[in-house]
Formats: structure tokens, C-alpha cells, sequence
């Protein structure tokens, strides 16, 4: 069975290709508790507080216990012939719930993001589509619906790893020259995070294509390139400059142009630097 918590809490049977969702918003912020320490065990009053907040029922200790019968319940309904009520142990001290790295949606993504970080030096487009793959995980904000507040800095966590991973993608696709695919992603994600300048850098790049530097102010005015070899713009029927043929004559104009080429060099390799140094925060972020 999956626990998925890259948007709204679900329970899916991998055998049965059926998806379970809790009704209940107490089983809700109970079960978001403990996958928020899986495998650990989580004390009585810290779950109290997970459930109710500051001000628990009259006898917490009975109420809690219901609440975990159902969630019981819930599991074996959503797991037939698996370990279904033998996950959540009670303790003298909490409940602990048994969970395989393998069966949490955000363990899957964490380890796409790895794999990514390990090919990203040397094949960046097949980095970039592990890294789509696990971005694919994600279905909404994570544990979406009623949570408590482990469950809610859980959710911010993962929400700042879904952000990194999502740089990185553009950095990657910038690196490959997908500029173009990649605008209309990043005005969605400028519109949606403008307090997060990384994604308006890459706009601007984006917008100034793989063979511009884009300027300081994201993009908003772009430099125009280089005459290539051969290139009318600007010149007369004949393809000489109508200005002169000065530049050609003491070689400016082939200057500019290996200017252009290694301004453009260093673009990408601006854009693997920071694609691997996102993954490594990200990687890092996750192994601590």
C-alpha cells in the first residue's frame, strides 16, 4: 500500500488499484501525525495536540483510543489481506505506525530527486526528466485538509523541496536549450511564487533564448544577438554592412561573435551549477 501525501492524504492499494480516503478529519490529523514520524514512536500528548489543539475533550486519553480504532478500521478497509490494523501499534506511551520507506509517495520523489543529482553532470536531459517524473508525484498541496501542526511543518518542508526540484528542472532545460517549452511553466510559477526571484532569473532567460544573455532586470529588455556569418540583417542586397565593411576589416565583428559564444558557454554552465547545487541542497535537505 502507498500512503500519498503530496496533496490530499490518500491510502492505495497497489494489488487493487483502489484509492481510500479518510472521511473523517480527526482520523485525518491522527494519520498525518504519524506519517509525519513514521516508524516512530509518538507520544500520547503530542497526538492531542495534533487532534484538538489547545483544548482536548474530557477524557483524552478514550477519546484518542476511538479515534485510533477507526483509523484501524479505515486501514484494513483500504488494504484487504494486508497488515492493515497490525501498522498502528499502541504503546503505554503513543502510537507508532509501520510504514516502508517504499510505501510514501514523498520517499518515491526523494529518491527521484537523488537519481536526478547523480546524472545531472554528465546526461542533464535524462536528469531533467527523472526529475519531471517525481515532480509527477504530486498531486496538490501536500497534506492537503484538516492537519495539525507536526503535519503542517511537514507540509511546509516538502513544499520547499517541490520548489527546489522545480528550479532545477529549468535549470536543466535551460542547459539542454528547451527555453522555449519551458516559458509558459515559468510564468505560471512567477505568478504563483513571486516572492521567489529564481524562477524570474530563469524566466528571463527562458525569454532570451539559447543564444542571448539575458540582462539584469529578468528579461525585460533583451540584447540583441551577434550577426552570424552570412546574415542579411542590416546589410545591403550584396551582404556587405551599408554602413562600412570596418568592423569585418579589423575584425570587431568576429569578436563580438566569440564574445556571444562564450557568454553563451557560461550560461550553461551557470545553469548545470545551479541545477546540481539544488539538487544537492534538496538531497541534503532530505537526509537530514
Amino acid at each position: 500500500m502507498q500512503f500519498r501525501m503530496l496533496g490530499p492524504l490518500q491510502m492505495y492499494d497497489d494489488r487493487r488499484r483502489a484509492v481510500t480516503e479518510l472521511t473523517s478529519p480527526m482520523q485525518q490529523r491522527l494519520l498525518k501525525a504519524l506519517l509525519a514520524h513514521p516508524n516512530t514512536l509518538v507520544p500520547t500528548a503530542a497526538l492531542v495536540r495534533e487532534l484538538w489543539g489547545g483544548r482536548p475533550p474530557d477524557k483524552t486519553g478514550n477519546a484518542l483510543q476511538a479515534h485510533a480504532s477507526r483509523l484501524r478500521r479505515a486501514m484494513e478497509r483500504a488494504e484487504p489481506g494486508g497488515p492493515g490494523a497490525a501498522r498502528l501499534v499502541a504503546r503505554d506511551a503513543g502510537y507508532l505506525l509501520r510504514v516502508g520507506p517504499e510505501e510514501l509517495d514523498s520517499a518515491r520523489f526523494r529518491l527521484g530527486a537523488r537519481r536526478a543529482r547523480a546524472l545531472a553532470g554528465s546526461d542533464p536531459e535524462e536528469a531533467g526528466l527523472l526529475l519531471r517524473q517525481a515532480l509527477g508525484r504530486w498531486r496538490g498541496d501536500a497534506l492537503a485538509g484538516p492537519r495539525g501542526p507536526a503535519a503542517d511543518a511537514l507540509a511546509v518542508v516538502l513544499e520547499q523541496e517541490r520548489l527546489g526540484a522545480l528550479e532545477a528542472v529549468f535549470d536543466l532545460a535551460l542547459l539542454t536549450g528547451q527555453h522555449r517549452r519551458i516559458v509558459p511553466e515559468l510564468r505560471e510559477a512567477v505568478l504563483a511564487h513571486p516572492a521567489r526571484p529564481r524562477f524570474r532569473e530563469q524566466l528571463g532567460r527562458a525569454l532570451a533564448g539559447p543564444h542571448r544573455t539575458p540582462p539584469a532586470d529578468g528579461g525585460r529588455t533583451l540584447r540583441p544577438v551577434p550577426p552570424s556569418p552570412g546574415d542579411d540583417a542590416g546589410s545591403g542586397r550584396d551582404g556587405r554592412d551599408d554602413r562600412g565593411s570596418g568592423a569585418d576589416r579589423d575584425g570587431s565583428g568576429e569578436l563580438d561573435r566569440l564574445r556571444a559564444l562564450v557568454e553563451r558557454i557560461a550560461s550553461d554552465q551557470h545553469a548545470l551549477r545551479s541545477a546540481i547545487a539544488q539538487l544537492s541542497e534538496l538531497v541534503g535537505r532530505t537526509a537530514a
